[in-house]
């Protein structure tokens, strides 16, 4: 009983590391199972499967029919050819500084993972405020801005998930929704001559639509226009406006 149990361990085992690995098949037909496996340039870069000395093997883009991953994903040769082109040729880790938020008093970065062959991305914005004069909103009535109040930040954070539809490239477009937690200074009067002041926590919700320019690999520029809202915790029955904003970043990619 006992050996057949390890008979039967051994067989799932087996198993499971014939479907865990990556297989590059060729336009020959040939296959190579592979792992750790890369695409840069004009080049496919692997490690032998069955191998564990880390030694990294290259072969001709050209030469490839389509990759099978270990996920069940199929990347087709055509669409490689693409990335090689755009998502390859560029970082997929970027650090950018929002250089319009010093007009508002405010020191931002944030760090972009791109995901998902390109199409997606995460990103988490660091912000810390340094004055004492908010950001006014900037929506109109009846949208719920309202121009006697102001808001200076003092720390703010949160996650974005963002779309390319085609891809990374020189000229991107992308979209998506982003979520704000923080903390600052509410002025429910800020045009008083001496205005109250109401330390409040905050989180806002934003749909982002932006356009990304990559002139060079390792650098990017990139115009950002968000609407969506703001609710303050801290203030009598609490309150929520909208809020519009603009944002311009340089970026470095790597």
């Amino acid at each position: 009983m006992v050996n057949r149990w390890i008979v039967f361990m051994l067989i799932v085992m087996a198993s499971f590391q014939v479907f865990s690995q990556d297989v590059i098949v060729l336009k020959n037909r040939a296959k190579i199972d592979a792992k750790e496996v890369a695409i840069k340039r004009n080049v496919i870069l692997y490690q032998d499967y069955a191998g564990n000395s880390g030694y990294q093997y290259s072969v001709d883009i050209n030469k490839v029919d389509y990759i099978q991953y270990q996920n069940g994903e199929k990347l087709q040769v055509n669409e490689i050819t693409d990335m090689s082109t755009s998502k390859m040729n560029y970082g997929l880790n970027l650090i950018s500084f929002h250089i319009l938020d010093f007009a508002i008093n405010n020191f931002t970065f944030s760090y972009e993972r791109i995901l998902g062959n390109g199409k997606y991305s995460l990103q988490i914005p660091i912000s810390f405020g340094y004055g004492d004069d908010g950001d006014l909103d900037l929506l109109p009535l009846p949208f719920g801005t309202d121009y006697e109040n102001s808001f200076a930040n003092r720390f703010s954070t949160g996650v974005s998930f963002n779309i390319y539809p085609t891809r990374q490239g020189k000229v991107r477009y992308f979209f998506g929704p982003s979520v704000q937690i923080g903390s600052g200074i509410y002025f429910p009067n800020h045009y008083n001559y001496d205005p109250d002041e109401i330390k409040t926590g905050f989180m806002g919700f934003m749909v982002n639509n932006g356009l990304m320019i990559s002139p060079i690999e390792h650098l990017s520029m990139a115009v950002v226009g968000s609407v969506g809202a703001r609710h303050f915790f801290k203030i009598e029955n609490g309150k929520t406006i909208s809020t519009l904003g603009i944002s311009f970043n340089l970026t470095y990619r790597f």
